[in-house]
């Protein structure tokens, strides 16, 4: 009976929403030739900085990222690509130093999440923007973005 009585309340919990959408590019070995092949597609690489349990993150997946008119645009003009914090997956920057996900938040000085950093086609920063964005707000940072791109977006 106990045993029943707790599915049944596993099952009434909210399920943990996925901080990323799956749509995002799942690798990122090495940022100065991910940033070089967006820019042959006419894209811009955007690294979106999250933390497990942020609010603010997952109210960025759940609204704004489900957008229809945001979506289409990071598809179209841009590869997002999620950076967990806290993570310990290897990611080779800009400089040749491979780091882990928290290293790179670290070095790049991630102060709050989420955190957007959009980069060239030479993997340098050309705009960031931490906070939450609501899709209207986060269609006119991919303006500024796409105003900066190498290519139409």
């Amino acid at each position: 009976m106990k045993l029943l009585l707790a599915l049944l309340l596993a099952a009434a919990l909210p399920v943990q929403a996925r901080e990323v959408p799956d749509w995002f590019a799942e690798t990122m070995l090495d940022v100065r030739e991910e940033a070089a092949d967006a820019a042959k597609e006419g894209k811009r690489l955007m690294l979106y900085f999250w933390l497990a349990g942020c609010p603010y993150c997952e109210r960025m997946t759940q609204t704004t990222f489900r957008d229809p008119a945001v979506v289409e645009r990071l598809k179209r003009g841009f590869v997002p690509v999620g950076v967990n914090v806290r993570g310990d997956r290897d990611i080779t920057w800009t400089d040749g130093a491979t780091l882990s996900e928290k290293q790179l938040a670290a070095t790049l000085q991630i102060r709050g999440t989420p955190t957007v950093i959009f980069l060239d086609e030479k993997g340098a920063i050309v705009l960031r923007s931490s906070g939450y964005l609501d899709p209207r707000q986060f269609e006119a940072l991919l303006d500024r973005a796409a105003a900066k791109a190498p290519g139409k977006l």
